[in-house]
């Protein structure tokens, strides 16, 4: 329920003004009350503003520290490793084994035999 000023409250009051105040001061007192008024009312657009500008700063400072903190965590950097990881990981898979070299060879026990034969001479009449 809220109070409120109905017409025949304004009406009692109108009546009480010319009574108070007197018909040729009243035009005088209303341009008052509605000067007063008008500053009462941009006093309060002000405050608003102020907490609606203090409410955007708010927010403006929580989006700052969000895009510091993905600055810091920077999640395009961690997938770029990621992906370096997977390739590498796909090369060394596709890559077939190395043949061993002709030092690898003299060293396994096995084919230490052949690395140390010498090679078979051209037979005579052939060339290279």
């Amino acid at each position: 329920m809220n109070p409120g000023i109905g017409a025949p409250e304004l009406l009692i009051l109108i009546i009480l003004a010319l009574v108070v105040v007197g018909p040729k001061d009243l035009p005088l007192m209303v341009r008052k009350a509605g000067r007063f008024m008008g500053k009462m009312r941009a006093m309060a657009r002000d405050f608003q503003r102020s907490f609606d500008e203090l409410g955007r700063e708010a927010e403006l400072s929580e989006l700052r520290e969000e895009i510091e903190a993905l600055k810091k965590s920077n999640p395009v950097n961690e997938i770029r490793s990621e992906l370096k990881k997977a390739e590498a990981e796909a090369l060394a898979e596709a890559d077939p084994p190395a043949e061993p070299r002709p030092a690898d060879i003299r060293e396994h026990p096995r084919l230490a035999g052949r690395a140390k034969r010498p090679a078979p001479s051209p037979e005579p009449g052939q060339t290279d």
